[in-house]
């Protein structure tokens, strides 16, 4: 099951005219030298005094056409459901009130995600509460130490030039207590400035990373009437303008990179100058970004699968629902980040329980059916006859299962035997698993004591510098 393409031909290749306008008429400040020396040795042209390089039509494109794509899954598609912590806040399920991050309740989050085995992974962007041993300038590396430490995943930030080597020495502390290879575990990411702008802090990290052998990866955050014009037409154009210039950075450093795309515009609230993740135009985006990854022949995928709701309701599951499974029909992957509220300010228990069965309707809806003779199910059919039921039969038992999804909180049943099961609606169910785990929760280290020494004693010497 796919969506149809929403853009014509023309109307693709005019974005893409005028993205290339873009690079060439407008360009990308680069605030390095050495990154500017190396987009020009891939054809750009370099204006040191306003710190810019542009590229020529021409040039973009044959790097495009030159380059590796992996193909757009088109017979497929696919819900990931993931869990991310940043600096937020918690719900608590007992209480239902909004209250701040302790490491107890950062180590039971985790714990409950990994418990659920619809839930990939668990990861961790900084870390949503204060370490009074820790300054807030470093926590990218307390971000390391707990996410290894209560069996989550580190999320990738550096943050600060200066966190480079100390970063890089976490994963290696970590590297040799687990025995993994250190090319497997290093994950670093940081974002270009929209719009049309790579800070020298971004360079500078990016340059540290490669010259040892490691990639960082690159994003950017426009928003649409923000940082990107207020149109969907020019919010594609410039995003796609970005998407264009992030590829050529890493083909300057990597002649094999590949080009694919990602939508990752979101939508600002005019009346209060905010940024939402779950509005219409957002996902909207996602799916003409993949039209014009078809264009290109190449992959796609979008940012989606959040909401702007505070807490469990109607619109935190329609905003998460519409968004993985618009993204999912047009790319082929579509994701929810389970438990989180608030765009991703707020980390709620009960909204995770929540979001496995949205995601699980989901992957049900998105199955590809099975069509043949034995599925077609006459024999069935002729057994039972005229004026027959199907529920009791062997055919039907030995089926069920597969063929019909089975939620765990959605309602089912007539309402007198909800009623009488106690009334609850599915927000409540998953109040009360939430309120049982945490009660019986103990939390467990996944590092020995000697290496949360050691990555201890890594972010100490790098506060005392």
């Amino acid at each position: 099951m796919r969506l149809r393409p929403q853009l014509t031909v023309e109307q693709v290749e005019r974005i893409h005219h005028n993205a290339l306008r873009v690079l060439a008429e407008i360009g990308v400040r680069v605030e390095h030298t050495a990154l500017r020396e190396r987009l020009a040795d891939i054809g750009g042209q370099r204006d040191e005094h306003a710190e810019r390089v542009r590229f020529a039509p021409a040039i973009v494109e044959r790097l495009i056409e030159d380059a590796h794509k992996d193909p757009m899954w088109e017979d497929r598609t696919h819900i990931a459901l993931g869990c991310g912590v940043g600096q937020c806040l918690y719900h608590d399920p007992e209480t239902n009130d909004l209250v701040e991050f302790d490491e107890h309740r950062l180590a039971l989050y985790i714990a409950l995600a990994r418990s659920l085995p619809d839930i990939g992974c668990t990861s961790l962007l900084g870390i949503p509460f204060n370490d009074s041993d820790i300054p807030r300038d470093l926590h990218p590396l307390a971000e390391k130490l707990y996410a290894w430490k209560y069996g989550g995943h580190q999320g990738q930030s550096v943050q600060a030039t200066r966190l480079c080597q100390p970063v890089l020495d976490m994963f290696e502390c970590h590297a040799s207590y687990t025995g993994q290879d250190l090319a497997d575990i290093v994950r670093v990411f940081g974002f270009m400035v929209s719009p049309l702008k790579l800070a020298r802090s971004e360079c500078e990290r990016l340059l540290f990373f490669h010259e040892r052998g490691f990639a960082m990866g690159i994003g950017h955050l426009a928003t649409q009437g923000g940082t990107a014009p207020v149109t969907i037409a020019g919010s594609l154009t410039l995003a796609l303008a970005e998407q264009m210039f992030i590829f050529l950075l890493r083909r300057a450093l990597d002649p094999e990179t590949t080009f694919s795309l990602y939508a990752s515009v979101s939508t600002i609230d005019m009346r209060r100058g905010g940024f939402c993740y779950g509005r219409p135009e957002q996902h909207l985006i996602n799916v003409l970004f993949a039209d014009i990854a078809r264009f290109y022949g190449c992959s796609c995928s979008g940012h989606t699968g959040l909401t702007d709701a505070k807490m469990p309701s109607a619109e935190a599951g329609a905003q998460k629902a519409v968004g993985a499974l618009v993204t999912a029909l047009a790319t082929g992957y579509g994701s929810i980040e389970a438990g989180l509220l608030g765009t991703d300010e707020i980390c709620s228990p009960i909204q995770m329980f929540l979001d496995c069965d949205i995601a699980n309707g989901l992957r049900a809806l998105l199955a590809e059916p099975v069509i043949d003779d034995i599925e077609c199910a006459f024999d069935e059919i002729k057994a039972v006859g005229i004026d027959g039921n199907h529920m009791g039969t062997d055919f039907t038992a030995e089926n069920f299962r597969r063929c019909l999804w089975q939620p765990d909180l959605w309602s089912s049943g007539n309402v007198a035997t909800w009623l009488a099961a106690g009334g609850k609606a599915d927000a409540d169910l998953a109040r009360e698993r939430a309120v049982d785990f945490a009660r019986n929760f103990e939390p467990t280290s996944f590092i020995s004591a000697d290496e949360e020494r050691d990555l201890r004693a890594i972010i100490r010497r790098t506060a005392e510098l």
